[in-house]
């Protein structure tokens, strides 16, 4: 059985070949393509922290969350989107301790998140005059919310 096995590879040299060439470009192209399928679907974020239930008119609030990619793809651009209805003004975040951004339009924007991590990030408001606050964060993949908000009501209350 063995010997007719190799009278043949020697027989059909070519098809040897060709069967070769296409069993390896077939496992380059398996190898490059199935990591692809592994990092497609839609990009998702949590965002986790606390809304404190106060804060003092007239200074900066900080609000510390955290930003966790739960889904396969890579988030290109990681933002935080903060809606206000009351007397607070978003005004910038620090992104993973390094990277200080304006809040423009509602959002502040990082560089890229990573699948399956996380990214802290502070949060700065100026608190105006005293009077409720309700304040809606979400975690955004540039003007696209990808997660469950974070909401909450506090009070700003004067010195």
């Amino acid at each position: 059985m063995l010997a007719a096995v190799k009278r043949w590879f020697k027989d059909n040299p070519r098809t040897v070949f060709l069967i070769v060439v296409g069993t390896v470009i077939l496992g380059l192209f398996l190898g490059v393509i199935t990591p692809l399928f592994a990092t497609a679907g839609p990009p998702m974020a949590d965002l986790s922290g606390v809304i404190p239930s106060t804060a003092t008119a007239g200074t900066r609030l900080e609000i510390d969350v955290s930003v966790d990619n739960v889904g396969d793809p890579v988030i290109a651009q990681v933002c935080v989107g903060a809606l206000v209805q009351g007397p607070l003004t978003p005004v910038d975040a620090i992104f993973q301790n390094i990277d200080k951004e304006p809040f423009i339009n509602g959002r502040a924007c990082g560089g890229e998140l990573t699948s399956q991590s996380s990214a802290p990030v502070q949060l700065f408001f100026d608190a105006g005059s005293p009077g409720p606050v309700q304040l809606v964060l979400s975690p955004m993949n540039g003007k696209q919310v990808i997660g469950q908000a974070l909401t909450g009501s506090l009070s700003v209350k004067t010195a």
